[in-house]
């Protein structure tokens, strides 16, 4: 099936390099920005996030909105937070309704507290979504190093298709029903390593950390 990726970052690029591991699947990553996919497409590497890591040649990079998600059975959002109501506003009118969507964004929307996969559906109207999250830097999945996330979503046959999907010999992807759990452990971990950080700084030992 078509994927579409919304967003060249490097979490985005990670994620079409996973895909596009299967050849059954045809990978597009879209960039809000005409430049920067015209390197990606033509250089076969994203150079601002990614530098050395290759995009197979089965992936595509477009800067057009209509050409990247026509025919799309999904869609992967990896736009950061701080960005993701602003760029989905521009979009939506080409975004297929009711298309299930991937988050693998992390992180609160400040002004409104609301987590990702809600700024979707309050954007792009109601549809299936599942979290894609856990422990995962992009740069080491690009390089293919083990790591172990989970899917979460309230439709689990969603949520094992995303499974399916993503799933390869060194990227594990388990699934549960917890989608605000997870979507608040993305958010929340930050906070907690800056404060486990102040513990080791002041000296305060393993206890209080």
């Amino acid at each position: 099936m078509k994927v579409t990726i919304l967003g060249d970052g490097a979490m985005g690029t990670a994620c079409a390099i996973l895909v596009a591991s299967k050849p059954e699947h045809t990978v597009v990553i879209w960039s809000a920005f005409p430049d920067q996919a015209r390197q990606m497409q033509s250089a076969r590497e994203n150079v601002r996030f990614l530098p050395g890591v290759r995009i197979p040649d089965s992936v595509s990079v477009s800067s057009d909105i209509r050409e990247a998600c026509d025919g799309a059975a999904m869609l992967v959002a990896a736009v950061p937070t701080v960005y993701l109501r602003k760029t989905l506003t521009g979009i939506r009118e080409e975004i297929p309704a009711g298309r299930p969507a991937v988050s693998v964004i992390k992180g609160i929307e400040n002004e409104t507290f609301q987590r990702p996969s809600q700024i979707i559906c309050d954007v792009l109207g109601p549809r299936s979504i599942v979290v894609l999250s856990g422990p995962s830097h992009a740069e080491e999945i690009s390089r293919n190093l083990p790591a172990s996330v989970v899917a979460a979503s309230e439709d689990q046959a969603l949520a094992c298709q995303v499974q399916s999907l993503f799933t390869t010999a060194r990227f594990r992807v388990y699934t549960n029903a917890d989608v605000v759990g997870v979507e608040l452990s993305g958010a929340l971990k930050n906070i907690m390593g800056i404060a486990a950080g102040v513990c080791d700084g002041l000296g305060f030992g393993d206890n209080a950390k």
